[in-house]
């Protein structure tokens, strides 16, 4: 089937919303296979040492990385015809800009003291160690990787490859909602703070919703009583409520509560930011203050 032919039969499906959650989460899959794919190469070339350092060997695996990425969500993007906001941000965009910058900051700010309050450390919440004083190279070098390939590549998958799939099924609005909640599950990591890949077992469990979703809508579809049509969505509900009640438990202290309401929020304001400005600068904004806020929070920790 020509390529034409093909994007023509994704825009008029009887399903779109099952449609857009089985391509996302096969665009997923795609990019964790990649990440491990680049690992591996890498690991067969040599060690990080024989790279000229831990440095160097981070800068060339998050460039093969980011540009195979890159390439998977532009061709994607191509295909099914999206509009890539490219337009820089301008003076009538600085309320949006107001809010991509200001609200991690002011929430990573909002957990810190709360966590001193409680006793909370903070590189308790985002499971990270830094030593006394540390030299600042080092945590310069890690900063700049994630500026330069975490960044983008949250913006690659949350915006334009799950923003922009979810748009083509229920509209901008709905699709901030959708992008939020599915970001919210798959884009978090179970070490902290924000994932630049999804973890496998996110992507396990988000396959599993898409089977259940197309359970649902099918049992919706071809039973004939009313009640049958509940049970078929009894499942899904159960995942969901499942996926709820895991993650509240996973919460200890008010800080902690804080700390992962900051990392959905951020993505929420991410896609709303992006909706409102046609921008991909303004979710930028957003990822890069949380990732300053929260290294800044971590290193005075240390200092302290």
């Amino acid at each position: 089937m020509p390529l034409q032919n093909f994007s023509r039969s994704l825009r008029n499906p009887e399903h779109p919303l099952l449609r857009e959650f089985s391509l996302i989460t096969a665009l997923l899959t795609g990019v964790y296979v990649w990440q491990q794919l680049v690992a591996e190469v890498l690991a067969i070339v040599g060690s990080p040492s024989a790279f000229g350092g831990i440095i160097v060997y981070g800068l060339i695996h998050g460039g093969v990385l980011l540009s195979g990425i890159g390439l998977l969500v532009g061709a994607y993007a191509s295909l099914r015809e999206f509009e890539i906001g490219l337009k820089p941000l301008s003076t009538s965009d600085l309320p949006i800009i107001g809010v991509a910058v200001l609200t991690p900051l002011v929430l990573v700010g909002l957990t810190k003291l709360v966590g001193i309050v409680t006793n909370v450390p903070y590189t308790s919440l985002t499971k990270t160690s830094v030593a006394a004083n540390p030299p600042l190279g080092p945590i310069l070098a890690i900063l700049g990787l994630g500026l330069l390939v975490g960044v983008p590549t949250l913006v690659l998958i949350c915006q334009i490859l799950i923003q922009g799939s979810f748009c083509q099924a229920v509209g901008a609005d709905g699709a901030i909602v959708l992008t939020t909640l599915t970001t919210g599950f798959v884009m978090t990591s179970n070490t902290g703070g924000l994932a630049t890949i999804p973890e496998l077992g996110k992507l396990l469990g988000l396959i599993v919703f898409v089977l259940l979703l197309g359970v649902a809508l099918l049992g919706a579809e071809k039973a004939e009583r009313r009640w049958l049509r509940y049970l078929a969505a009894t499942p899904i509900v159960i995942f969901a409520v499942i996926v709820v009640l895991s993650g509240v438990s996973q919460i200890e202290s008010i800080a902690g509560g804080l700390f992962a309401a900051t990392q959905l929020t951020v993505l929420g304001i991410a896609a709303y930011t992006y909706d409102r400005s046609n921008s991909l600068l303004a979710p930028t904004l957003a990822y890069v203050s949380l990732l300053l806020a929260n290294r800044t929070v971590v290193v005075l920790e240390a200092g302290m």
